[in-house]
């Protein structure tokens, strides 16, 4: 079967270097006046698709609306399944409303459903996206019903990243900022071989409002240790500067800071540079260039599923 890879020039060209016998097309963008979105194939031949196995890989850039990224992605997947492609197969390696699956409140919208509606009617027959904000075994299933629905895990190579660069000689203790997420720190700590791993806790007096905070997982002293703060994501950056805060008072010789998605603006970004991280370390999951940030590529990790998983089927 012949193989594509649509996307941006940069991430679905690397991408489809990647592919054994895959061709890299190009979408080039027009957009109106008016604001809509004309997202065309750079192809010359007409029933170039016709029974093919075709990659949609779009990364999102920070400063780019994420409507605007989905409206793009809709169309030009409408558009593949027009053109008469067999399969077809999204690669979001930044899953978009995945932190609204649930009604919160009376009248929120299951937004991660309805993506995975869209995507579906679409045409999609395979989703793939890098650390989805929803934690749990196998979370996707719960949005994609008639999709092969994936999510890798970039929290490995992150963690071997911060090992390799920061040249710590002794056991880095691995923390997620939220208990919620201790998995993450798990999984970082077994990447790199520490036995050490722990999440911060946060309670809330019912009656003053106050939250204390304490660290649950690790009973050892944090004096003089180097410590890996781990999550799927960063915003606004207020919670790992809580948590830098929390290391530094105990002691901590290095503390450094790895992320999956950087979905913080610059100025954000700052505010995290003046805590005196070590390391700021993040993926390429978003298209992001700030100075002082360190970035690895997601690109290998989405290809050994691709080659291994997906191709072989």
């Amino acid at each position: 079967m012949k193989i594509f890879v649509i996307g941006d020039q940069e991430f679905a060209k690397k991408l489809a270097a990647g592919i054994p016998e895959a061709k890299f097309v190009e979408i080039r963008e027009r957009i109106f006046p008016d604001g809509e979105i004309c997202p065309r194939i750079l192809i010359e031949e007409e029933g170039l698709f016709q029974n093919a196995h075709v990659v949609v890989a779009m990364q999102l850039e920070l400063t780019r609306s994420k409507n605007q990224y989905l409206i793009s992605l809709l169309l030009t997947i409408y558009n593949i399944k027009r053109l008469g492609a067999a399969n077809i197969t999204c690669i979001m390696p930044y899953h978009i409303y995945s932190r609204q699956d649930r009604e919160t409140r009376l009248g929120e919208p299951l937004s991660s459903r309805y993506l995975a509606l869209m995507l579906e009617n679409a045409g999609i027959d395979n989703f793939l996206t890098v650390n989805s904000h929803s934690y749990g075994k196998n979370p996707l299933t719960d949005f994609f019903e008639q999709t092969n629905a994936i999510s890798l895990s970039a929290i490995p190579i992150v963690a071997k990243a911060v090992k390799e660069k920061s040249g710590a000689t002794k056991d880095i203790l691995c923390f997620s900022p939220d208990e919620g997420a201790i998995m993450l720190a798990e999984e970082a700590a077994n990447a790199i071989n520490s036995p050490f791993f722990g999440a911060i806790k946060k309670t809330r007096d019912l009656n003053t409002g106050e939250i204390s905070q304490e660290l649950v997982g690790i009973d050892i002293p944090i004096q003089d240790r180097d410590i890996l703060i781990v999550d799927d994501l960063v915003s606004s950056g207020g919670t790992m500067i809580g948590a830098a805060k929390i290391f530094k008072q105990l002691g901590a010789k290095a503390i450094y800071l790895a992320y999956i998605h950087g979905v913080h603006s610059y100025e954000n970004f700052q505010k995290l540079e003046k805590e005196g991280f070590q390391l700021i370390l993040t993926t390429d999951t978003i298209k992001t260039d700030f100075p002082s940030l360190t970035v690895i590529s997601v690109i290998d990790l989405i290809n050994r599923w691709i080659n291994t998983q997906l191709l072989e089927e």
